[in-house]
């Protein structure tokens, strides 16, 4: 319990302390600069911004001069940066931004196709439909990957012309290499398919151009996060070159789902999308270059590695397999206690572990710093050396990286 402000003070500051000692390798998890930071402060923190989708200059709450103009600079950066003519940025979390899109796009009867969580989905409209109303108005089926963790398209084609859904979603929380968004494009207009794009791993690498933008290529709506691999603050965004799609998203969204949309928010994502505009290229780049290092390190100290026969990956994710690292709790809890942090297979059905290297990037370090993090694994999993060892030794290479790059 908390008795005084200090107490508040002191527990931050211990967590401040053991993330510095801390190797985080969770892909769905980026450090803010001071600069990003700095901005949640502001008075926008007790205010509210409610409108009306159509209408985002007739604002449900007076005193909103300021608010409004901060929110459409916002919106126009955000334009710029993914190249949308339309964004909303309402959504307070990716995951919300994602339900807005399959709720406004759907009508009851239709059916989605999306990635299975055994194939590192994001978990969107299966968990759904876990909701008796959703379950019985939603169908859902899972798009076919190939031995590489990519979808394999003929499979794809197969599937959609024998289900004929009325959306499909591409993009996950283990993206590894590009969708055929380009190749599906002239079967979605075929079959009138939408196609949405879940960009919530990958939006720092659009934004840095290492990866292509799916508006681009075949996309008619994307939605996703801002704290992933783009180093913003947490939230969500859909953003689309359709007014009539963002419109009946945004009619979704609000007020049904959201009223207040945390607009303290939009400073530091404003801020942050600055920073990726000035320095997304680089650090977009340094992310694969680090993700391909690691994954070659690991491979080379005798783990299994997706995607390998295609190199590796191309994005900040590393889907490595622990199938024969014999530990007595699942892998990830055990790097933890190593101060090495990463994500197990969400589905709980392979021993695949997901490792992410757009932190660790952020925090200045480059290719010839991935075999080492590599080694810290394999001393951990395979070598079975004491823990307490290895941690002390992460924890000391670690504090060596405790400033940031890519930033003002």
């Amino acid at each position: 319990m908390f008795d005084s402000a200090k107490d508040i003070s002191n527990l931050l500051k211990k967590h401040l302390n053991y993330r510095e000692g801390c190797l985080n390798l969770i892909a769905s998890e980026n450090y803010s600069s001071d600069f990003v930071r700095n901005q949640l402060t502001s008075d926008f923190n007790n205010r509210y911004g409610c409108y009306e989708t159509c209408h985002p200059e007739n604002r449900e709450y007076t005193g909103n001069r300021y608010i409004h103009e901060f929110e459409m600079a916002t919106q126009q950066l955000m334009s710029d940066v993914f190249k949308g003519k339309y964004v909303d940025l309402r959504p307070v979390s990716g995951h919300m931004a994602g339900m807005s899109v399959v709720l406004a796009l759907l009508e009851p009867g239709d059916m989605v196709v999306e990635t299975a969580l055994s194939d590192w989905g994001h978990g969107l409209v299966g968990p759904m439909c876990q909701i008796s109303q959703l379950d019985a108005t939603i169908q859902v089926r899972y798009m076919p990957f190939d031995e590489n963790r990519s979808v394999d398209f003929e499979k794809l084609k197969q599937q959609v012309y024998e289900l004929k859904p009325k959306l499909i979603i591409f993009g996950g929380s283990g993206t590894i290499f590009p969708e055929p968004l380009a190749q599906f494009r002239p079967v979605a207009d075929e079959l009138g398919i939408l196609v949405a794009y879940d960009a919530a791993h990958v939006t720092g690498l659009i934004a840095g151009g290492t990866m292509e933008n799916p508006l681009d290529v075949g996309a008619d709506i994307m939605f996703g996060s801002t704290h992933k691999s783009f180093p913003g603050p947490q939230g969500g965004f859909v953003i689309s070159n359709r007014a009539d799609l963002i419109e009946k998203v945004g009619n979704t969204l609000s007020p049904s789902m959201v009223t207040s949309h945390h607009i303290n928010r939009l400073p530091a994502l404003a801020a942050s999308l600055l920073e990726m505009k000035t320095f997304g290229a680089a650090y977009a780049q340094q992310i694969v270059r680090n993700t391909k290092a690691f994954s070659a390190a690991l491979e080379e100290k005798g783990f299994a590695l997706c995607g390998s026969k295609r190199g590796y990956s191309e994005t900040h994710v590393v889907l490595m397999d622990a199938g024969n690292c014999e530990v007595d709790m699942p892998i990830a809890k055990y790097l933890e206690k190593a101060g090495v942090l990463c994500s197990d297979d969400f589905s709980g059905e392979s021993a695949e572990v997901r490792l992410g290297t757009q932190e660790v990037t952020r925090r200045g370090m480059k290719e010839e710093e991935m075999p080492l993090i590599a080694d810290y694994i394999k001393r951990l999993l395979m070598d079975k050396e004491d823990i307490e060892t290895v941690r002390e030794e992460v924890e000391m290479f670690s504090r060596q990286y405790v400033g940031l790059e890519y930033t003002f």
